[in-house]
């Protein structure tokens, strides 16, 4: 489940990463003092979340890094177990990925379309 070298929609869910990177990290004290998590949980899930974000945003531009960003999504839904907001923030994050992937496909078929036709 990638795009086409190019796609700009490509750069689109490589930023949603980050931006979700960022967000996780400022989750952590949130989970901790408002949550009541257990520090020890707060920095694993969430921080290896957002660990996960980072990493899958590194390597965006190779094989690795769509699935690693794919899985990055399913953390970030599975943390509203810890904490149900957490699903809230899953689920933006996960829908804005979900729709520029979307809109990726949509370009690559379109390209494709046009290719074909000359």
């Amino acid at each position: 489940m990638s795009l086409k070298p190019g796609n700009p929609m490509g750069r689109a869910m490589m930023i949603t990463l980050f931006l979700q990177l960022i967000a996780l990290g400022l989750a952590i004290p949130v989970l901790i003092k408002l949550a009541g998590v257990p520090t020890g949980l707060a920095l694993v899930t969430a921080g290896g979340t957002a660990l996960l974000c980072l990493i899958a945003g590194g390597l965006f531009r190779t094989p690795i890094g769509y699935p690693l960003g794919w899985l990055a999504q399913i953390a970030g839904l599975a943390l509203g177990l810890i904490s149900p907001v957490m699903f809230v923030v899953g689920v933006i994050f996960t829908a804005v990925y979900v729709l520029a992937f979307a809109l990726g496909k949509k370009i690559d078929n379109a390209a494709g379309s046009v290719v074909d036709n000359h």
